[in-house]
């Protein structure tokens, strides 16, 4: 029996660039929540992203933010839990990405991980200038690593297509915390390479949302759509992904229609049976 089920939101909940749930999708969510079943949402948006862009009343139960980064119970917005980078990782990372010739922002804590540090010496990628544009005020550049004050909840790395060579160097460099692929959710073809606290991913913490909750990962159904949706779909007693995901994630799970084709309502009524 299906009690919770795990969700993506960009590009599965809400079809990609769009800041609406369909009105299938949303009654799937609240008939969803009538059987009792929980409603996690697993998104690598910030709490600032989400209450600037989600539709009002979603009705999803908890918000596992960042990537895994903080655990939030969405009702009332109370933040429950939060896994950062200690001023140490934070120089420590930093040291290690200014070696390469590329640009990076460095996220600050939670909430305020909307804040952010930034590297800006190489050819801007066109996705990371929007990335810029659409945080107006919030971004501090930085010329050297002495400029960094305090810890961190993540890196982002934003590559073309040519630098997925350089994703799988920094993944070996900094094997001590937690590497993560994803695609752009702006132009939905750049490689970010995301770097959190050891072991942080969206299949952790959902893990420590479930034991406070004392469901297991077998009773739950899972929908994702890209590469960091993997660390829960690997454990969900149920995975499925969208049709429209990566071709190598549909090799590995079965799939449901696209985002686009209302996937959210036909995995919640597959799982539970309507």
């Amino acid at each position: 029996m299906i009690k919770a089920i795990i969700i993506d939101l960009d590009g599965t909940t809400l079809p990609r660039n769009r800041h609406q749930i369909s009105e299938e999708n949303r009654d799937a969510l609240e008939e969803a929540g009538r059987q009792g079943v929980v409603r996690i949402l697993a998104t690598g948006r910030s709490v600032f992203s989400l209450n600037n862009t989600l539709p009002e009343g979603l009705p999803v139960d908890y918000m596992v933010f960042s990537s895994g980064a903080g655990i939030m119970h969405w009702d009332n917005k109370e933040i429950l839990l939060t896994r950062e980078l200690s001023d140490r990782e934070t120089f420590d990372i930093a040291t290690h990405l200014w070696k390469y010739d590329i640009n990076f922002t460095i996220q600050q804590k939670i909430p305020n991980n909307h804040h952010f540090y930034y590297r800006n010496i190489s050819s801007l990628h066109e996705d990371f200038r929007r990335r810029i544009e659409n945080y107006p005020g919030l971004g501090t550049p930085i010329s050297s690593t002495d400029e960094i004050r305090g810890g961190a909840t993540q890196f982002l790395v934003i590559l073309d297509s040519k630098q997925l060579q350089l994703h799988g160097g920094i993944e070996q460099k900094l094997s001590d915390y937690s590497v993560i692929r994803s695609t752009s959710p702006i132009d939905n073809q750049a490689i970010w390479t995301e770097i959190f606290a050891p072991e942080v991913n969206k299949g952790t913490s959902c893990q420590l949302l479930l034991n406070q909750l004392n469901l297991r990962y077998e009773e739950c159904a899972g929908l994702g759509n890209d590469y960091n949706d993997i660390d829960f779909l690997n454990r969900c007693g149920h995975p499925f992904v969208v049709s429209n995901a990566p071709e190598s994630l549909r090799e590995q799970f079965d799939t449901m229609p696209a985002d686009e084709d209302n996937g959210l309502a036909a995995f919640v009524r597959h799982s539970l049976n309507l």
